[in-house]
């Protein structure tokens, strides 16, 4: 018998379905440990252990096939088996059973991996990629742009209200009675309403009705201006149907300047709205309506004043510290004004969580001016929205939080700020899938504000959606100018996506420093990850930087910062100095507040590390 070639002889000897077994069986094994160890939080070294394990045994599988043969006998040595009583094609056979068995094991892998989310937080029900690859169209579409889905019939836009006063301090005012509009609209069921921010830009635009239509993607249009003289107030309006330029309705107002007045001629409007594009108010509806905030006039301008600095761009304590005293002017002018003692409460709540001031007494503030609403108007949207807060940001409780935010989205469907805070509860919460739909769902009630659309690119970096973020944040940092925060963001995909720190200089070196832990953060951190620590010793002395580094959440960053640089300095000595005043610092601080507390053990936790004192530490 001539001899067999090699190719054939690694055939007969069964070598290549020993192979084919190993490989199939070493994936589903490597499959099934990834599943596990993700669960149980295993150091990733495990898992790379395993394959190098597999690796080597696929070696010795391989080598031990060609050089031995299973017998009747047990295990032989090739060599000692005689060719004539040889067994290897019902050896074969038995392989070929084993490979088809693995196989089968293998697609039930798939399965399971496909369809039951083993490894995602908080038991999410859907896979977490394939949900956003679905939304990636509307995640994906610029705000504001023409490429539109298919116009909804109950979809509205209302203009900036003009100032037909021509008195610059009625402006306020005149944005002050737009924003109540869209307030009352936003209660509105079945309703879509774009929010106040996307339409500002609008102010005095050479734009036709149809063009800004299209810009939205809305059926109507509501334009109209407001003026005051003396005692009496004149408000027209005009709904237009955008497909045929016809008005659907119009009106002009001209009553006495009275706080009931100014209530009634919104309610009217919003009445006709709602007659003209949905249909017919539900007695829930009807009630909302009729419902009078205040009856003070100056306790609602001053009311509208802080909510006009609150509704600037940027997440940055200046805007609360400067809302603050509106509000309190406001509460003091109409101390049943339910709306109001909401919205100071919620002031309160963001100087605890941010850290400006985490006080004992700022907490049992944000608690009185709390209980204030909940007494005078304890089912309103805004003091739903305002619990939620206070659940959020001082109990740290996000799934009553989460609970109040739906509710009052239920009460107040088109606000994009409860909207976007139910988003930030679901994140909490780490509910992934839902807070980016909550964003998206802002960012089409508000196309143009900023916000959202920062947070839906924060998200998805946390996420590890890396190019998906990096390419919103590409297209949106030109989409919205004033959002600095964005920039940030973007920067951060730089270091963290691609390891590109001179990319995320030149970002960082274009940016003017300003009060944002966003900023901060990214200011402190990237001269150490460039390693120029005489910078990251300098940054700590910019204004901006030194404001937040004495704030409460923040107390002894400076100095761990400092001592690590320090020490990468050669300079030991000064390096733990700045360590122990971290430990000074923190040890006798008094408690700020759950947020700030955290954060700053944390810093206590690295400088006592550094000293080696590791037991403290842990």
């Amino acid at each position: 018998m001539a001899p067999l070639s090699f190719v054939e002889e690694l055939k007969r000897r069964n070598v290549f379905r020993v192979g084919v077994a190993y490989i199939v069986a070493a994936w589903v094994l490597l499959q099934a440990a990834d599943l596990v160890l993700e669960n149980i939080s295993a150091p990733e070294w495990v898992i790379q252990a395993m394959m190098l394990v597999v690796l080597l045994g696929f070696v010795a599988a391989v080598v031990i096939a060609w050089a031995y043969e299973i017998t009747p006998e047990g295990i032989k040595r090739e060599a000692d088996v005689d060719r004539s009583q040889s067994i290897t094609n019902e050896t074969s056979l038995k392989l070929d059973r084993i490979i088809i068995g693995f196989l089968i094991v293998a697609v039930a892998v798939l399965l399971i991996e496909r369809f039951i989310p083993f490894g995602q937080d908080k038991g999410a029900a859907t896979n977490t990629e394939a949900r956003l690859t679905e939304m990636a169209p509307r995640v994906e579409q610029t705000p504001g742009s023409a490429k539109s889905t298919a116009v909804a019939d109950n979809s509205i836009a209302v203009l900036p209200f003009a100032n037909r006063s021509n008195v610059k301090d009625d402006l306020f005012f005149t944005d002050g009675i737009h924003d109540d509009l869209l307030t009352q609209l936003s209660k509105i069921s079945d309703l879509k309403v774009i929010s106040r921010t996307s339409m500002m830009k609008y102010k005095g635009t050479q734009l036709t009705i149809p063009e800004i239509a299209q810009e939205l993607n809305v059926a109507t249009i509501l334009e109209g201006g407001v003026q005051r003289a003396g005692t009496r107030i004149r408000i027209n309006a005009q709904l237009i149907d955008v497909s045929s330029d016809e008005h659907l309705w119009a009106e002009t107002f001209d009553r006495e300047m009275t706080i009931e007045n100014l209530f009634d001629i919104q309610s009217e409007i919003t009445r006709q709205i709602v007659s003209a594009v949905k249909g017919e108010l539900t007695e829930a509806e009807q009630q909302s309506l009729a419902q009078v905030p205040t009856k003070n006039q100056e306790a609602y301008e001053a009311y509208l004043q802080a909510r006009a600095i609150l509704n600037r761009a940027d997440y940055s304590q200046e805007r609360y510290i400067e809302a603050q005293s509106w509000v309190e002017k406001a509460v003091q002018l109409d101390h049943e004004f339910s709306n109001a003692w909401a919205l100071l409460s919620l002031v309160h709540g963001q100087a605890v969580w941010m850290g400006y001031d985490s006080s004992p007494e700022r907490q049992q503030a944000s608690m009185d001016a709390l209980n204030k609403a909940i007494e005078y108007g304890p089912d309103l949207p805004q003091t739903l929205a305002a619990r939620a807060e206070y659940q959020y940001r001082i109990e740290l409780d996000f799934t009553s939080s989460l609970d109040l935010y739906r509710a009052a989205h239920r009460a107040m469907p088109g606000d994009v700020d409860i909207i976007e805070r139910r988003a930030m509860a679901e994140r909490r919460m780490g509910l992934w899938e839902e807070s980016v739909n909550s964003l998206l769902e802002a960012i089409e009630l508000n196309p143009a504000g900023s916000s959202a659309a920062n947070q839906v690119i924060g998200t998805l970096i946390m996420m590890r959606q890396w190019e998906r973020a990096s390419h919103l944040s590409d297209q949106w940092v030109l989409k919205y100018p004033d959002a600095r925060d964005m920039r940030v963001e973007k920067a951060n995909i730089r270091i963290y996506q691609l390891g590109d720190l001179d990319s995320a200089r030149s970002l960082m070196d274009r940016m003017q420093p300003w009060i944002s832990s966003a900023y901060i953060s990214l200011a402190i951190e990237l001269p150490l990850l460039e390693r120029d620590y005489e910078k990251a010793i300098a940054v700590w002395d910019q204004p901006a930087i030194q404001v937040m580094a004495d704030n409460r959440g923040w107390l002894g960053w400076r100095d761990l910062n400092r001592g690590i640089a320090y020490q990468k300095l050669g300079n030991q000595e000064k390096a733990r100095s700045h360590w122990n005043k971290v430990v000074e610092l923190i040890s006798s601080a008094p408690t700020a507040g759950p947020a700030a507390d955290s954060s700053e053990l944390q810093a206590l936790a690295w400088a006592y590390a550094l000293l080696g004192e590791n037991q403290k530490a842990l």
